[in-house]
């Protein structure tokens, strides 16, 4: 696997013989390994105290977010509009923690003899964190007469009426079922060790799709300042995604940025390419769903994450996630193309 610093970072160009093959079987091996959900030995570290990582030889690869700037991108990424998009993707990204492991979880992988994550450990109250991102958000008030479902609220004679419903997006293997989603709070706004606590909980299951590897939380949070914040950004990002796109529209522009929490750290950056793309279906006539492999550098941790894609033509509505690391490179669960 290539493995790259912020000041040499070397694009791999796409097989382009497996680009775009539809069912290949011959790919989907490349699908298949080792899902990147972190095990919480405590409950905060820094990068530089983890050690005995599989993957340590990437840890150089990581920029801290608080010192990501345009001069981490390679020289011919060097974009104010692409700074913008990674540095919105990071403001909607999550560090999330899950207590419990759902007795439903399946021991393997369908059809195959894989072991599925902590399958094996069913009914288990160990903590894992894995990476996730905030999809959409809504803000219920006094005249909607809807009371928040949170915990607080639940065992409260005066249930608040203010509250926000947030959907986070991430991968089924992290978080895979209600009783699990109950259990799993967010973190929002870990930029650096030094960051607020600001915590979202976690209160449903909107969607769980496991030939995806894709699923939906809904959390809520009193903190309706978040809910604006986050309007905000997302409004920014259909403009930016359409420059960006029609900037950098070369066949190896194949850029591939992820934002993380990392064995549960704080945010970061890695930055690499795409190196295989396998089509596996339709979502409507003209818009494939497909699955990516990529070198940019992730670690346990990481699952659950946006895989930024240059040129996905979707924008960020449902775009790929980190699912795991085939033994060579990382790849994605489903999303559209």
């Amino acid at each position: 696997m290539n493995f790259f610093t912020s000041t040499q970072i070397k694009l791999r160009a796409p097989d382009t013989m497996s680009d775009n093959v539809q069912g290949d079987i011959a790919l989907r091996h490349l699908f298949q390994g080792t899902h990147e959900v972190n095990d919480v030995i405590r409950e905060e570290c820094a990068m530089e105290f983890v050690l005995g990582c599989v993957k340590e030889s990437c840890h150089e690869s990581y920029i801290p977010y608080n010192k990501f700037r345009t001069e981490s991108l390679p020289p011919r990424f060097r974009d104010h509009h692409l700074m913008e998009v990674i540095k919105l993707i990071a403001f909607l990204t999550v560090r999330i923690q899950v207590s419990y492991t759902s007795t439903a979880r399946p021991r393997f992988h369908a059809g195959t003899t894989r072991e599925y994550p902590f399958g094996n450990s069913r009914g288990s109250t160990n903590k894992r964190t894995g990476t996730g991102r905030i999809g959409m958000v809504w803000k219920y008030t006094e005249k909607d007469d809807r009371t928040c479902p949170c915990r607080a609220c639940k065992n409260s004679e005066n249930p608040r009426k203010d509250w926000g419903l947030i959907r986070v997006i991430t991968a089924v293997h992290v978080v895979y079922d209600t009783s699990e989603a109950l259990q799993t709070t967010c973190r929002f706004g870990f930029d650096s060790e030094k960051s607020p606590d600001v915590t979202i909980e976690g209160v449903d299951m909107e969607r769980a799709d496991v030939n995806d590897d894709r699923c939906h939380l809904a959390c809520v949070t009193h903190d309706l300042q978040l809910l604006n914040r986050v309007k905000v950004q997302w409004s920014r990002y259909p403009g930016l995604h359409k420059k960006v796109t029609e900037k950098f529209d070369r066949p190896d522009d194949n850029l591939v940025a992820i934002v993380s929490h990392p064995h549960g750290c704080s945010k970061h950056v890695s930055l690499g390419s795409w190196t295989h793309k396998m089509t596996t279906g339709e979502s409507s006539p003209g818009h494939p769903y497909v699955m990516y492999t990529y070198t940019t550098a992730t670690c346990p941790g990481s699952s659950g994450a946006t895989v930024y894609i240059m040129g996905r033509s979707w924008g960020l509505w449902y775009n790929q996630i980190h699912s795991g690391y085939n033994g060579e490179d990382n790849f994605s669960g489903n999303g559209c193309d």
